[in-house]
C-alpha cells in the first residue's frame, strides 16, 4: 500500500519538548534532536530474509523485533523494540511485517567509503512498515556487516546519541498515533482494478483519495527512480495523459477549479491561496519530507515524492523530500494545465503552470464521473 506515513512518553518530556522547540518547528523537523534542522534524510530499503519477532503468549506493550537491511548503501542488522497493540499482533501483524519486509531509515549523508564499500553510516532512527502503518524502533542497535563500519559506528555514533536516538523514536511514536487517529476518521476506498486499498476524506461533500494514487498505466506512469519501493509509499508519478486515465471508475482527476474549492473548504479562507497562511503546513504529511514533515491536521497526508521531468527524450528523478506536485484536469477548453504545489520550504500550496505535459507528477482522485 501506499503510505504510510507516525506518543512523547510522560507528561514531563512532552512539555520540555514543547518548550525547547518553536511552534514552527515542533511537528517539522526529525532532526531537530541532532542539531541539523533541516539536513536529515528519509529513506526506504528492503529488509533481507525475514522479519524476526519475539513472539509473547500475553502481549506487552514492547515487541522485540530484529531484521537485516540490505540495499545499496544501507547494510546493517537491527534490533530494537516497537510499541504495538495486542489487537494488532492478534490480526495478523507479523505477517504483515513480513510482507512489506521495508525499513524507512532516518539518516544523514554523505556515504563513507570504506575500500571499494561506500555505506551510510549516520542511521539515527528505523521505523518498520508493517502493512499500512509504520512503527518506530525504541532501543535501536544497530551492527553493520562491514566491520570498519562497525567501528566508526561505535567509536562515533553507538554510545554518544543514544539518548538522542531515544527522543526521535519517542516523537516518532508520537506522531504514527496522530496518524493512526485520522486513519480512524477516514474511510477507505479498494480499487477494483489491482486490489489497492486508498484512505479517503470527505471535505464540502465530496470524497478525495487522501493519498497518492498508485496504478499503473504503462509508458505514462513511473515509480520514483524506478523503484518499487517509492510507489509503495508515495504512488506513482504520471504525466498528463497517464493522469488523465488513471482513476478508477467512479472518480476523476480533479479539475482545477476543484481543487481550489477543496482547499476553501479545509481552510475555510477564501482571499484566494496565496493570502491564507500556513495551510499548506496542515495538508503535508508528519513524516516523508526532508527532516520532517507538517501537522497533517487536515488528513490529507501529502507526503513529498518528487517528480520526473523529461527533456527530449532524457528523464530524471528530482526533489524527493523537497517538493510534491499534483496534476489538475482542465477547465473546460483552455490549453491552460495548472499543477498544484507543495515544497519543503514553503508551508503554502501553490498553484503553478505546468512546464510539460510529459513531466511526470502525482495524482489524488475525486469522486463523481
Amino acid at each position: 500500500m501506499n503510505q504510510g506515513f507516525f506518543k512523547l512518553s510522560g507528561c514531563i518530556l512532552a512539555l520540555l519538548f514543547l518548550v525547547a522547540v518553536p511552534e514552527a518547528q515542533k511537528y517539522k523537523t526529525w532532526d531537530y534532536f541532532f542539531g541539523k534542522t533541516g539536513e536529515g534524510e528519509y529513506a526506504g530499503a528492503k529488509i533481507k530474509g525475514q522479519i524476526r519477532f519475539f513472539k509473547y503468549t500475553r502481549y506487552p506493550e514492547s515487541q522485540p523485533v530484529s531484521f537485516t537491511v540490505s540495499d545499496g548503501l544501507f547494510e546493517f542488522a537491527a534490533t530494537g523494540n516497537m510499541k504495538v497493540s495486542p489487537e494488532a499482533i492478534e490480526s495478523g501483524f507479523y505477517a504483515s511485517c513480513n510482507s512489506e519486509k521495508e525499513a524507512w531509515i532516518s539518516y544523514f549523508n554523505p556515504p563513507v567509503r570504506f575500500g571499494k564499500q561506500s555505506l551510510i553510516i549516520e542511521i539515527k532512527g528505523i521505523d518498520l512498515a508493517c502493512g499500512n502503518e509504520l512503527f518506530a524502533l525504541r532501543d535501536l542497535k544497530i551492527k553493520f556487516k562491514n566491520p570498519e563500519a562497525q567501528k566508526l559506528w561505535v567509536k562515533k555514533f553507538e554510545t554518544s546519541e543514544r539518548a538522542k536516538r531515544k527522543q526521535l523514536a519517542e516523537y516518532r511514536i508520537d506522531e504514527q498515533e496522530k496518524q493512526a487517529r485520522v486513519r480512524e476518521r477516514s474511510g477507505e476506498f479498494k480499487d477494483p482494478r489491482d486490489g489497492q486499498v486508498y484512505r479517503t476524506i470527505t471535505v464540502d461533500n465530496r470524497t478525495w483519495f487522501a493519498q497518492n494514487l498508485n496504478y499503473d498505466v504503462p509508458g505514462q506512469s513511473w515509480c520514483y527512480e524506478d523503484k518499487d519501493s517509492y510507489c509503495a509509499r508515495g504512488g506513482r508519478l504520471y504525466s498528463l495523459e497517464g493522469a488523465r486515465s488513471a482513476c478508477p471508475q467512479g472518480w476523476h482527476l480533479p479539475r482545477d477549479k476543484e481543487w481550489q474549492d477543496m482547499l476553501k473548504a479545509l481552510t475555510h479562507c477564501y482571499d484566494g491561496v496565496q493570502n491564507c497562511g500556513d495551510f499548506g503546513a496542515k495538508l503535508k504529511a508528519r513524516t516523508g519530507w526532508q527532516g520532517g514533515g507538517g501537522s497533517d491536521e487536515y488528513g490529507f497526508s501529502v507526503i513529498s515524492s518528487g517528480r520526473r521531468d523529461v527533456a527530449g527524450s532524457y528523464a530524471r528523478y528530482v526533489e524527493i523530500g523537497d517538493y510534491a506536485a499534483f496534476w489538475s484536469a482542465q477547465n473546460g477548453r483552455a490549453e491552460t494545465i495548472w499543477i498544484w504545489v507543495l515544497g519543503r520550504m514553503s508551508d503554502n500550496m501553490l498553484r503553478q503552470l505546468a512546464q510539460s505535459k510529459n513531466h511526470g507528477y502525482s495524482v489524488r482522485c475525486i469522486n463523481g464521473d
